[in-house]
């Protein structure tokens, strides 16, 4: 098979040199200390902890072949990356326990253009490797005249919106009372898109959520 990321001939879907890559990328390396209460990577304990502040775990740079994955995936529909992309999760989610798992939906275009929700089947692929289950509660709002924004504009404006026929699910699971969730997403820049989703999920309910994103730009 051919390497997603150099297209070098590999044993592997990504080959060793871009697995190193790869790595080199996480905050797992960038970051030499740790929160003392945690143990998440931080790049100064003077700045605190997003997992303990916030809830909130990433697993690296957007940039180089981090990027180059995601956006393959993202933009190019290289279903392959998926599992690629649900690897790097994986250890992000361990961090929350056994959670219900709530992607945030592509965009109309991106769905559209791809023909599937990337975060859908992500998060679809960590359920079965995690045996954990998963509501997509969250959908995308058409918006007419979101074309015609700027890019700054377009970070400012969310159209996350919840899903009536999802409510019923996501009810039974805070009922029961024992159960965390967390927000499963691609790229964080703003952090308005994650904001609104935990605050969307929290109206169903006294809930804990938390957020895993792969990348911040």
């Amino acid at each position: 098979m051919w390497c997603l990321t150099c297209n070098a001939l590999s044993d592997a879907p990504i080959c060793q040199g871009c697995k190193k890559k790869l790595a080199s990328l996480s905050y797992a390396q960038l970051y030499e200390h740790r929160c003392p209460t945690c143990g998440t990577p931080v790049l100064d304990t003077a700045y605190g902890c997003d997992f303990c502040q916030d809830a909130l775990l990433s697993y690296g740079v957007y940039d180089g072949i981090l990027e180059q994955l995601i956006t393959s995936y993202k933009h190019a529909g290289n279903v392959q990356a998926a599992w690629q992309l649900a690897t790097l999760f994986e250890p992000l989610v361990r961090k929350f326990g056994a959670p219900i798992l709530i992607p945030i939906p592509s965009s109309i275009s991106g769905k559209r253009n791809l023909g599937f929700d990337h975060m859908a089947l992500v998060t679809a692929i960590l359920c079965r490797r995690l045996h954990l289950s998963s509501v997509r509660l969250l959908a995308q709002q058409k918006h007419d005249l979101y074309t015609l924004l700027t890019r700054k504009q377009r970070q400012q404006t969310n159209n996350l919106i919840l899903k009536k026929k999802a409510l019923k699910t996501m009810q039974a699971y805070v009922q029961d009372g024992t159960h965390n969730f967390v927000i499963l997403d691609d790229i964080f820049t703003t952090g308005n898109t994650c904001r609104r989703a935990r605050e969307l999920i929290q109206t169903t309910g006294d809930v804990s959520v938390g957020v895993c994103i792969l990348a911040r730009a």
